[in-house]
This record gives C-alpha cells, sequence and structure tokens, in this order.
C-alpha cells in the first residue's frame, strides 16, 4: 500500500474514532446530567408542595375517614396538586395512607386516580421504614423521576404521603432530539473531514510523486546513461522545495566536473599516446642514423615541454574539482542543519499546541462554576416566584422579576453548554493538529536521515577528488622529470653512446608510464560514459587517438 493511501486511511480512522467517543461521551454526560437535574427538580416541587400544604395548616390528622391539615379537607379537593401543575408541570398527589385521596394523577382510562394504592418501593420505603423516598417509580406502567415524604400526625405516626413526579418521556424528549442532531452532525463531519483529509494527502504528497518519477528518469529510466541534465522542480516553498534546490545545485557540480574530467582525461590520454609513439619513432631513427640526432632531439625537447604543460593543467583542474567538491560538501552540512532547526521548530510547535489544549480545559473547569451558580438562581428564581405567590396581589410584580431571573438563569445555562461545545471542538482541533504535527516530525526526521546518508557519499567523492589531485601531482611531477631528462640528452650529443644508452632507458619509462596512464584514462572515460550532460557531448573513451597511441606504447 503507497503512503498516500494509508496516511488518509488513518487520518479517516482517527477522525471517526474521535467523533465517536466525543459524541458518545457527549451524550452519556448529558443524560447524567438531565437525571441528576430531574431528581433536583422533584426536590424543589417536594418543598414547594410542602409549603402550600403547610399554608393550610400545620397540624395533620385523620378525622371521620378523612385527611385534614388543620381545619382543611384534602379528600376530594384537588386544588393543591392542580396549584402544583399549574407552576411547574407534572404530577402532584396527596395519599392519605397508601390510598390517594387528592390527586392530579390520571389513569389509563382519563379519570383522576382518587381511591387508587400506592405500591412497590415508595410505599414500603414510607410505611414500613418511615423514610422518604426519592428516585424512579412506575404509575400505571409508566415510569416517573418522583419524590415521596411521609405525612406524620403530631405523634409523629405516618398517616399519608406527600408526592411529586413527572415522566421520563417527557424529561428525555429534549435529549432524544439532541442525540438524533448529535449523531447526524458527528456523521456530517466525518465525512467531511475524511474528504479534507484526502485532498490534504494528495496535496502533501504530490511534489514528492514529481521528485521520485525525476530521479527515476535522471538515473536509469531503460537507459545505460545516467542524464545529469534533468532538474527537479524546486517551486514550492517548503521543505521539499529546498531539498530540490538544493539536489539541482549538487547535479550542476557533479556535471561541471564530469565535463572538466571527460575534456582532461580525453586530452591528457591522446597527448601522451602521441609523445611515446614520437619517442618510439626518434629511437628507430637514433639506431639507424646518427646524422639525424641533433634534430630528432630538438624535436623530442619540445614534445617533453607540450607534456609537461599539460600535466601542470591537469594538476591544476584536479585541485580546482577538489575545492568544489569540498565547496559542495560545506553546503549540504548547512543543509543538515537546516534540517535539525526546522526539526526542533515544529517540537517547539507540538509542545504550544499542547499548551493551549491545556488551557481549554481549565476554561471547562470554569463552565461548569457557572453552571452551577445558573442553577442555584434558577432555584432562588423558583422561591421567589413562590413568596410573590403567597404575597397575593402585592407580589406580582416580584413574581415578574422572579420569572425573568429564572429565565437569565436558563439562558446562561444555555449560554454555558454552548460554550462549553466550543471549547470541545477546539480539544478536537488541538488533538489533530498535534497528529498532524507528529506526522511532520517523523517525514522532517527521515528527511534528516537521508541528509545525512547523502553528506557521506559526499565525503566520500571529497576523499576520491583528493585522490585524483594526488594523481595529478605526481603526474606533473614525472613529465617534469622527462622534461628535463630531454634536456641532458641535448647536452649529452657529444657523447653518442652514453646519450643513446640514457634516451632507450628514458624511453622505456615514458612508455611504461604511458601505458599505466592510457589503461586509467580508458577506464575513467568508462566511468565518466554512464553520465549524460547535455547534447552533443560525448563522454565516452573512443577517440582513434587515444587507441592508437595506447596500442603504440603498449608496443
Amino acid at each position: 500500500m503507497m503512503i498516500r493511501s494509508k496516511l488518509t486511511l488513518l487520518n479517516i480512522l482517527l477522525v471517526t474514532a474521535a467523533i465517536t467517543i466525543t459524541t458518545i461521551f457527549s451524550l452519556l454526560q448529558i443524560r447524567r446530567d438531565a437525571e441528576n437535574q430531574a431528581r433536583n427538580v422533584q426536590e424543589s416541587h417536594i418543598k414547594t408542595f410542602w409549603e402550600l400544604l403547610r399554608a393550610k395548616g400545620d397540624a395533620f390528622s385523620i378525622r371521620e375517614g378523612k385527611l385534614l391539615a388543620g381545619d382543611y379537607v384534602i379528600n376530594g379537593n384537588y386544588e393543591l396538586p392542580d396549584k402544583i401543575k399549574e407552576i411547574f408541570g407534572g404530577t402532584a398527589t396527596i395519599f392519605m395512607g397508601d390510598r390517594r385521596v387528592s390527586t392530579n394523577v390520571l389513569t389509563p382510562e382519563g379519570g383522576r386516580a382518587v381511591g387508587t394504592l400506592l405500591e412497590g418501593p415508595p410505599r414500603d420505603a414510607m410505611f414500613r421504614d418511615g423514610k422518604p423516598y426519592r428516585g424512579e417509580a412506575d404509575i400505571f406502567g409508566v415510569p416517573y423521576f418522583t419524590a415521596y415524604d411521609p405525612i406524620r400526625n403530631g405523634r409523629g405516626e405516618v398517616i399519608g404521603a406527600l408526592y411529586v413526579g413527572v415522566k421520563k418521556s417527557d424529561f428525555f424528549a429534549a435529549y432524544d432530539r439532541l442525540r438524533s442532531g448529535c449523531i447526524l452532525i458527528a456523521i456530517v463531519v466525518g465525512g467531511f473531514f475524511g474528504l479534507i483529509s484526502v485532498f490534504l494527502v494528495q496535496k502533501l504528497l504530490s511534489p514528492l510523486k514529481a521528485m521520485v518519477e525525476k530521479l527515476r528518469e535522471a538515473s536509469h529510466n531503460g537507459r545505460e546513461v545516467s542524464d545529469l541534465t534533468i532538474r527537479l522542480d524546486d517551486g514550492t516553498r517548503d521543505e521539499i522545495g529546498l531539498v530540490a534546490g538544493e539536489f539541482n545545485s549538487l547535479l550542476e557540480k557533479m556535471q561541471e566536473i564530469i565535463s572538466l574530467v571527460t575534456t582532461v582525461t580525453n586530452s591528457f590520454a591522446g597527448t601522451i599516446a602521441t609523445a611515446v609513439h614520437h619517442q618510439a619513432s626518434f629511437t628507430s631513427q637514433l639506431s639507424s642514423s646518427v646524422s639525424e640526432i641533433s634534430s630528432t632531439m630538438e624535436e623530442f625537447t619540445s614534445t617533453a615541454s607540450q607534456i609537461a604543460e599539460h600535466s601542470q593543467g591537469v594538476a591544476e583542474i584536479a585541485e580546482t574539482t577538489l575545492l568544489d567538491m569540498k565547496e559542495g560538501a560545506a553546503k549540504f552540512e548547512i543543509l543538515a542543519a537546516k534540517m535539525a532547526e526546522i526539526n526542533s521548530d515544529n517540537q517547539a510547535g507540538i509542545r504550544e499546541i499542547v499548551d493551549l489544549g491545556r488551557k481549554s480545559k481549565e476554561i471547562t473547569k470554569i463552565m461548569g462554576i457557572i453552571n452551577t451558580v445558573a442553577n442555584q438562581t434558577k432555584l432562588i428564581a423558583f422561591n421567589a416566584a413562590l413568596e410573590a405567590a403567597s404575597a397575593g396581589e402585592a407580589g406580582k410584580r416580584f413574581g415578574v422579576v422572579a420569572t425573568e431571573i429564572r429565565r437569565l438563569a436558563d439562558n446562561v445555562f444555555e449560554s454555558t453548554s454552548e460554550i462549553e461545545g466550543k471549547i470541545n471542538e477546539i480539544l478536537e482541533a488541538v488533538n489533530r493538529l498535534v497528529i498532524n504535527s507528529e506526522k511532520s516530525s517523523k517525514g522532517i526526521g527521515e528527511g534528516l536521515e537521508y541528509t545525512t546518508r547523502t553528506n557521506v557519499v559526499l565525503d566520500e567523492l571529497v576523499a576520491g577528488a583528493e585522490s585524483t589531485a594526488d594523481a595529478a601531482r605526481q603526474i606533473s611531477l614525472s613529465t617534469q622529470q622527462q622534461q628535463t631528462a630531454s634536456s641532458q640528452v641535448v647536452i649529452a650529443l657529444r657523447d653518442i653512446e652514453e646519450g643513446v644508452r640514457f634516451n632507450s632507458g628514458s624511453i622505456q619509462q615514458t612508455s611504461e608510464i604511458s601505458v599505466n596512464l592510457t589503461e586509467m584514462a580508458v577506464k575513467l572515460g568508462k566511468l565518466v560514459g554512464e553520465f549524460s550532460i547535455g547534447k552533443g557531448v560525448n563522454l565516452a573513451m573512443d577517440d582513434p587517438a587515444c587507441a592508437a597511441g595506447g596500442e603504440t606504447a603498449a608496443q
């Protein structure tokens, strides 16, 4: 599988997993908060119910088969349950014993459930244990969030019960709508970020794909000659563009070096072969005719001078090549240092992103405090509304203020919920940035490793250039010695026999050197012949003069 496919699949999986986990966690947290809020609301409702009941009378008793609060008869009187429904909604009931005597709970047939009995855990808690009951209960087969308190007479005996409750289905209707919306949004967001991941990965890797194709074309591409005229596209303003630019500079340097080496090798091998051929001819003429020694030696001296000049040129070119190779190696070391700086900056960016995520979590804690204050404000508003209701006509204005305070608390709660959602989105974005930054850091590390390997190769090229320069200096020294020997032969013309022997020895030595140099030139020509530096440039050692000179020197 290609890297592009791997990165795309990994991004889609990570985004999907993150959105799924976040959605599930958020829905569970919202449901848990809703259940806690339902219990708190029932607690406040039953407190209000007690205040309304005690306003009718503080002493509770059963007389003549009826439950009374002071002189207020409760049996068949639906004023207080209906008042609770009017203020808060939901259901409310007053029990005499375990039988409903005043209620707004409806039977399945639609009538008030007066006369029906209390059953289940609430009855056991109050009439067996004498304790209040808070929690879920089934009323006529329907689950409710409930609150039950026992009603006691003056002797502390449980003679009835007070109940408030709300259907779970009514309370969680908004939650069910929110859950459906969250799932839909998660699917849409996941698909959107999946498409973005595919687009970004393709855009990120397209320059690398183009570089790989160019490098394949430059290396072989079905041929035996490497083309050094090909250049990579360095137009992008990123690390890939910088690498391509430095690689193009390296190709230009190699093209110049190989061109110089080819020119010098062809010229040098041909000159040496020609000189050896002339020396062999001179030896034959010297043995047959002593009278032509002077003219032949002058020609030999001229030839030796040319060899010295050419060998000196070879040495200078080798020195220049060595300096160019060292300069290229130094620039590549600068590139490696820059890659290391980029890696360090990327790590610093990751640390900043993580710090941003931590600060966002601190904001979430503050939102929780604001929510707590908003809930307390709502409770205060409820109590204020009750006080206003108790005050009658004089408390209407105060009741309006209490209602507005409650509405303001609801708005604050909704606003903090929206802020928490935005902060969660910021945390998700921070996590994605950390993942992408770690991937970029991995790519930068690989680029740094490749740069280090290339630097090692350059060091090996510099060492080879140093060896070439040493060989060129030795060749120059040998040719200078040859020129000195030729001068000595001219001076020694007065002693023909001694001069002939000296000249024969010099020719033998020169022949051996020329054979070695010709073999080296042929090998070097084959090596540089594997590269192409432009149209019309011949890098192979196929010069007829070189081949002929090599054969003559060998003979």
